[in-house]
């Protein structure tokens, strides 16, 4: 080989792999836009019908006061469902399933967070998870059957509200990753972005932890999150867990493609066994004993 030759080609290297640094130094430094695309949310039609569910506050530990809506569950052995909306939405756009909820009896809470739907600070990890824990205070204080439906990036928000309160009756999850870390590797194949990913929403690692029951809903043809890591969510599950992957259902259409039926016989399979389990304990409080 030349020395011309040669030159150039250490030359197109050079410049190969300079490109590659720009695009990794962009891809970092842009990562906070593309998890919590807050432009994008900006430019989204509210959805009125949230507007029929009443509207609360709540304050989180570090101070912040955050819009939500609440309905109570309107029959007794009934749950109410904390909803964790997805990155490129808020609250409202979680509307349509809290009122498929409330009309099978369910008590709803439509959870917003931190820089959200004109909600005060930024959004990060840590904050996320503040704002989940706010929400949960405030249902709790009203009820002791609570369940937690996460979408998208609010699964994230979700599997780890389940992971810290050992209390609760259900997790759901619509559309779930097993990382934010995985997704990126799955969306950007050729560029080493696992280590430098800030918000990790690592579910893979809390959904052990979890010991309510957790139904996992994903669309087939999800092209923002591989289904696989719908299945590998599921295996990584140590409580009692259902899996449905839904035959045509893309990333924002689980819903409407047959979770709602999926999501309201798990509640009501676990109002069920409820029930018997209090039918029994009753049984057991009032039975007479031997003399």
């Amino acid at each position: 080989m030349s020395e011309t030759v040669r030159l150039i080609l250490l030359s197109l290297l050079a410049v190969v792999l300079a490109g590659y640094a720009i695009v990794v130094a962009l891809l970092f430094w842009l990562q906070g836009r593309l998890v919590y695309p807050l432009e994008q949310i900006r430019g989204v039609a509210r959805n009125a019908a949230a507007d029929r569910i009443e509207p609360v506050t709540v304050r989180t530990a570090d101070g912040l006061v955050l819009p939500g809506r609440y309905a109570p569950a309107s029959q007794h052995d009934a749950f109410t469902v904390v909803l964790f909306h997805g990155n490129g939405e808020d609250l409202s756009q979680r509307a349509q399933i809290a009122h498929d909820l409330i009309a099978a009896g369910h008590g709803v809470y439509l959870a917003e967070y931190r820089g959200y739907g004109g909600a005060p600070g930024h959004p990060s990890e840590a904050g996320l998870y503040a704002d989940g824990r706010a929400a949960l205070d405030f249902v709790a204080q009203r009820t002791s059957r609570i369940a937690v439906h996460g979408f998208s990036l609010g699964t994230g928000v979700a599997v780890r509200m389940a992971s810290e309160y050992e209390a609760l009756t259900a997790l759901i999850l619509e559309a779930p990753f097993t990382s934010i870390a995985d997704v990126a590797r799955a969306r950007f194949p050729l560029f080493a972005l696992r280590c430098m990913v800030r918000d990790r929403y690592d579910n893979l690692a809390s959904i052990g932890r979890v010991r309510a029951p957790v139904l996992i809903c994903g669309g087939l043809a999800d092209a923002v999150i591989p289904p696989v890591q719908f299945a590998r969510l599921y295996s990584a599950v140590r409580a009692p867990r259902r899996l449905e992957m839904i035959d045509g259902a893309g990333h924002v259409d689980v819903w409407e493609q047959g979770a709602r039926e999926h999501v309201l016989r798990f509640l009501d399979d676990l109002r069920r066994v409820s029930a018997a389990v209090e039918t029994d304990q009753h049984h057991g409080q009032t039975a007479p004993h031997d003399a």
